[in-house]
């Protein structure tokens, strides 16, 4: 079996809560992701200092899989300058390469790091065709996509890592999809019944879709446990099936404990 590829925030692994979390993360079959945590302090108008981050680094008891630099939403610049100041302070962090910068910076984060991080791509115009770009660009060397997950084109490119959090927009506008296996998925809403094909397919994840629909989970955000874990447990069985397939990894973001207990739970690891 695939390890489960896991991306948690440094935004969500503060306090004990945090301890918690990290004690669960630290499991042989887990591979887990840290990212900075920047976009989420950005949509929530905070800020990040670079010195609590390189302090959390040094005090995290657990060895992550790898680690994103700080980078600085809107300001590549900035992205870079912290990128230079972590590798002075000894480490070793996934550059990241946003969407504006000057071409000739992506090969010099080549120089100092096997891996990139392709930002920039999360709900902007022409997404696509910056990555046909950028991957030719990229020419064969190894690649994380943040935020990206298109199908056709991961199975085109195969890039080395993506992530993506997409799982979780059915607490935000009550539609969500359902991995069918072989590639295909379908979904459903509060006004869109599941199929016997579906339900069929939930079962297999553990889960009765039913419970959605008679508690009205649609609606009431203290009952939406099955709104968050049948897309999640469905994004993290595409992520494995994914992996076997064409060798990327797939990163499933989440936020709190008990969406970590829930996977660790089904997956029995």
């Amino acid at each position: 079996m695939n390890k489960l590829n896991i991306l948690y925030s440094y935004a969500y692994l503060q306090g004990n809560q945090g301890k918690k979390i990290l004690s669960l993360l630290n499991n042989k079959n887990i591979d887990f992701l840290l990212d900075s945590g920047a976009f989420t302090a950005w949509k929530a108008k905070k800020e990040i200092r670079l010195i609590d981050y390189c302090r959390f680094l040094e005090r995290l008891p657990i060895k992550p899989w790898n680690y994103f630099t700080l980078d600085v939403i809107g300001n590549p610049k900035e992205t870079l300058d912290n990128y230079k100041k972590m590798l002075e302070r000894g480490f070793k962090p996934i550059p990241i390469f946003t969407r504006g910068e000057d071409i000739s910076v992506l090969d010099e984060y080549y120089k100092t790091s096997d891996i990139v991080g392709i930002g920039g791509l999360v709900g902007t115009k022409g997404n696509r065709g910056f990555i046909k770009g950028i991957m030719k660009r990229v020419n064969g060397r190894k690649v994380h996509l943040l935020g990206f997950t298109n199908q056709d084109y991961l199975l085109h490119y195969k890039p080395y890592s993506v992530d993506s959090s997409s799982w979780a927009s059915g607490l935000m506008y009550g539609n969500i999809k359902i991995y069918m296996g072989g590639g295909k998925w379908q979904s459903i809403s509060r006004k869109k019944k599941p199929t016997e094909e579906i339900c069929r397919r939930v079962s297999y994840y553990g889960k009765d879709i039913g419970e959605l629909f008679e508690r009205d989970g649609w609606r009431n955000k203290k009952d939406n446990f099955l709104l968050r874990t049948i897309p999640l447990l469905s994004n993290i069985e595409y992520s494995m099936e994914l992996e076997k397939k064409i060798k990327t990894k797939y990163f499933s973001a989440i936020c709190t404990q008990a969406d970590l207990e829930e996977i660790i739970k089904a997956k029995e690891i």
